[in-house]
């Protein structure tokens, strides 16, 4: 699951790259250097970032996924990389929401804003990667049931 995450994260930014390349090539003017190798550098720290965070989290949930789901299971391992991820947005909302009010309540701003906000951004990432995140999660699930019976 913790190279699934990797995987997909990657995969994303490589999609916002190759997005970002195409609006800047259909603005029809010439563009410095600059305008690409900035925001690829950018991208690329982003990806790494992202990956140091959701990797470990996975990686968790997948475990605990697999814990839950019996092995005896039909299509055990689908179903468990499905769980896995769902997990893992899950925890990412919580931990969103708890680090939220925390700021909150050490800087003395509103809570409730701080706490939307949070869950805001796990929810805008959830409907940006969870198109792609929850096949990759089946697929990797059954290919490790695949791998225990074999």
């Amino acid at each position: 699951m913790a190279v699934t995450a990797v995987g997909v994260t990657v995969f994303y930014y490589l999609i916002v790259a190759v997005t970002f390349l195409l609006f800047g090539m259909g603005s029809g003017g010439d563009l410095p250097v600059s305008f690409f190798a900035l925001p690829a550098v950018e991208l690329l720290s982003g990806a790494i970032t992202l990956s140091a965070v959701v990797a470990p989290l996975l990686f968790v949930s997948g475990i605990t996924a697999w814990r839950v789901v019996p092995p005896s299971q039909r299509y055990g391992g689908a179903i468990g990389g499905l769980v896995a991820m769902g997990l893992a947005y899950l925890v990412a909302g919580v931990l969103g929401a708890v680090s939220g009010s925390v700021y909150a309540v050490a800087t003395g701003g509103p809570l409730v804003g701080s706490v939307i906000g949070s869950v805001g951004i796990v929810f805008v990432a959830f409907l940006v990667s969870s198109w792609m995140a929850f096949p990759a999660g089946i697929l990797t699930g059954t290919l490790y049931e695949r791998s225990l019976n074999d």
